[in-house]
């Protein structure tokens, strides 16, 4: 599709197609494709669906499931992960090893952090930290936007196999409602985040801060790691 849409901007517009920076969420195969097609694009993987990507593998072991379920000493350990990616890219590997330091019982945390060892840290990694950490900041890392476009768009049809004039309209009314977003973004005019995202999102900035001057790790991921926690869907 990348490559026909490629082809049809040189075409239409005399220009190739640049994709700078795509969000994501966690399918490998997606994202090989797109820097397979763009070399330079600068991947931002959903912080929600690593969340989900965590907390399913916490469900996928009972011993792990269990304490975090209950919330004993390592279930909260366990939560302490989901802080991790509100933290500088540059910055990851010490914070997952004074986690790893404190694990109440090893031979049964380590199911969960050689994972993310193996799978998100060390060089080489399934998903780097580049990818999915970066200190709290306005700046939206969520796929939550092209999700609801999809929903919206999927409820237009109610059959498998609209009619071709069926599509056509939709097509038209979706394009008519996208260029009237683009013209209120361009005018500096934008929905206004949820207040309870809000509140979350400055709470967290906020604890980063007293982070830089305290410099406790521990501290800040407990205080904000609660808010991220992975839920059934």
């Amino acid at each position: 599709m990348w490559i026909f849409l490629q082809e049809l901007s040189e075409k239409l517009i005399f220009k190739r197609l640049v994709i700078r920076k795509l969000h994501l969420d966690f399918e490998i195969s997606a994202h090989e494709l797109y820097r397979e097609v763009f070399p330079s694009v600068e991947i931002q993987a959903c912080r929600f669906h690593l969340g989900q990507c965590w907390w399913r593998k916490i469900n996928s072991e009972q011993q792990l499931r269990t304490s975090y379920t209950n919330n004993v000493e390592l279930g909260k350990w366990l939560k302490l992960f989901f802080g991790l990616p509100f933290n500088p890219t540059h910055d990851i590997e010490n914070p997952f090893v004074e986690l790893v330091s404190i694990c109440p019982n090893i031979d049964i945390g380590c199911l969960f952090s050689d994972y993310i060892l193996h799978t998100y840290v060390e060089n080489d990694c399934l998903f780097p930290p580049e990818i999915w950490a970066q200190e709290p900041s306005e700046n939206p890392r969520t796929t939550n936007g092209s999700e609801s476009f999809h929903r919206t768009y999927n409820a237009q049809f109610h059959s498998p196999h609209p009619s071709i004039h069926l599509v056509i309209s939709v097509l038209k009314e979706t394009q008519q409602e996208t260029c009237t977003k683009i013209k209120s973004a361009s005018k500096g005019r934008f929905s206004e985040m949820a207040l309870a995202d809000k509140q979350r999102l400055y709470h967290t900035i906020n604890e980063y801060k007293e982070y830089l001057i305290h410099k406790n790790i521990i501290k800040y991921l407990s205080n904000i790691c609660n808010k991220y926690q992975g839920i059934k869907l």
